[in-house]
């Protein structure tokens, strides 16, 4: 296969644009159709390393949703939703942590032969995950429904804090060794050690409001904010918070893309400068937005 053409022009002006985001927090959220598709994934990965090659501080937020639902259905379980989020019991969350730490032992693995230097979160049995340093900590959500009625989710949980120290020291190392991009699953720790399962999208905004991100990512299976959702032409590149608000309030932002905006909200409310909503399922996707003036997909402001 030939090699992609590039001029020495192209690539000083890329080089550039690269170059203005160093020591700039980035907090990318993989999860969807995205991670379904191995040459998507590969691209982000090579995304995330060329951003820290060029000293952009990269953490990444991964959940798992469709590798787990069909880890379930061959251990015989069902999964339930409760209040659009799954129901999470014993049984569930034994499979939940079993999934996402495959999946994360397979990103930091495919990252490291990129040439990424990384910090994963697993465990492969062999006890070589970090489970003293869980970055996550969390407590049961709490929801009630219509009535006022409490909602039982299981161990589904909230983010209660960020262990932002640890991630500053893989972004800035100490030791005079060279920077790591953090690879987090979405799971959190309790106050008495046990597992809590995280929303993704909610896990990637408490990382990115801690480490005050210049960018909070979201990479999903949607161009982004669509007035007309059968019409990708209709995308819309900017909304400020109160526009958005508005647009779900009249319906134009409505069902799965509701919680995603909300992501958004989340992510600026703790302290992110802006978020964005890309398709995840396009190759190279994250790296076009600090590539080009114009992107595919929606940035969010406060």
């Amino acid at each position: 296969m030939s090699e992609p053409s590039l001029t020495a022009e192209s690539f000083a002006a890329a080089a550039g644009r690269l170059a203005a985001y160093r020591d700039r927090t980035v907090v990318v959220k993989l999860g969807g159709s995205a991670m379904e598709e191995p040459a998507a994934t590969d691209a982000c990965l090579r995304s995330v390393n060329v951003l820290s090659l060029f000293g952009v501080r990269v953490a990444l937020v991964h959940g798992g949703g469709k590798p787990i639902d069909r880890a379930m259905a061959a251990a015989g379980l069902t999964p339930r939703k409760v209040a659009g989020r799954r129901y999470t019991d014993a049984d569930t969350l034994a499979v939940v942590v079993r999934v996402l730490g495959e999946i994360n032992s397979d990103l930091v693995q495919r990252a490291d032969r990129i040439g990424t230097r990384v910090r994963g979160y697993y465990d492969n049995g062999a006890g070589s995950g970090d489970f003293a340093g869980w970055p996550l900590t969390g407590a049961r959500l709490s929801l009630t429904d219509a009535t006022g009625a409490p909602v039982d989710l299981g161990h589904v949980g909230t983010v209660t804090g960020v262990a932002v120290n640890a991630l500053r020291a893989a972004h800035q190392p100490s030791d005079g060794r060279d920077p790591s991009v953090p690879i987090l699953p979405s799971l959190a720790r309790d106050a008495s050690g046990g597992w809590l399962n995280i929303n993704a999208d909610t896990a990637a905004s408490a990382v990115a409001g801690v480490l005050k991100a210049d960018m909070a990512v979201f990479l999903t299976d949607t161009p982004g904010v669509l007035r007309d959702r059968s019409d990708p032409r209709s995308l819309i590149s900017k909304l400020t918070e109160a526009e958005a608000r508005g647009l779900i309030a009249s319906g134009v932002i409505n069902g799965g893309m509701v919680p995603k905006v909300e992501a958004c909200f989340e992510a600026l409310e703790a302290g992110a400068k802006s978020a964005l909503i890309l398709d995840g399922r396009v190759p190279y996707s994250l790296l076009d937005v600090f590539l080009k003036d114009t992107f595919t997909g929606t940035v969010i402001t406060r």
